[in-house]
């Protein structure tokens, strides 16, 4: 079990109480595959590190968040992980990759998808599939991968991005993109306190 999995159980259960069940599917839908079994162990397991609130609901038992959760960190990752929960499962890691490749216009590594939660799997297929995603020579992206100190990228990480473009997979960017422009900027002064619920015309 991996940090990234932890990541990925918080987010499923941001605002939501799913039984075991619920969590393994979708959890499978995302690519992860594990067995029921190692999952009610690790989900007990979080439990008793006070990481996760069981609720006896018979016949069976749910989890949730407990109500003084710490939330992730807001990083880049983080922020585009949490959104692309309300992204059709098969369209979020395009929606990902193009997200992140438009804000910080480079190409993303393996890892950096890893850290928004997606599993290894789920992003070979998604390459091997004829998606518009492409992965970048390494000879154009050494010394890229080298100059990221923020996050460890190990040495044979390959990079990705968007070849062309896709209206059916773009029109689900502005649901990831909007959110995580306005955590990033500082908006306080712009934004009133109470705001209209319709422009005057």
């Amino acid at each position: 079990m991996t940090e990234a999995l932890y990541s990925k159980i918080f987010r499923l259960l941001d605002n939501r109480q799913l039984s075991i069940s619920g969590i393994t599917r979708d959890l499978k839908s995302e690519g992860i595959d594990e067995h029921r079994l190692i999952m009610t162990g690790y989900l007990r397991a979080l439990r008793d590190l006070k990481k996760l609130d069981e609720i006896e609901v018979p016949p069976s038992k749910t989890y949730k968040l407990p109500d003084n959760a710490e939330k992730e960190e807001d990083n880049i990752y983080s922020l585009i992980g949490h959104h692309l929960k309300d992204v059709p499962a098969s369209k979020r890691i395009y929606v990902a990759i193009y997200v992140f490749s438009s804000l910080l216009e480079r190409p993303v590594f393996r890892a950096e998808l890893k850290s928004m939660g997606f599993h290894e799997n789920t992003i070979m297929d998604a390459v091997q599939k004829g998606n518009p995603i492409i992965e970048i020579p390494e000879k154009d992206i050494k010394i890229l991968r080298n100059s990221i100190t923020r996050i460890s990228i190990p040495s044979i990480d390959p990079a990705y991005e968007i070849s062309g473009k896709d209206n059916d997979n773009l029109r689900y960017v502005g649901i990831v993109l909007l959110p995580v422009l306005k955590a990033l900027m500082n908006l306080e002064g712009l934004v009133p306190k109470t705001k209209q619920t319709k422009l005057a015309t």
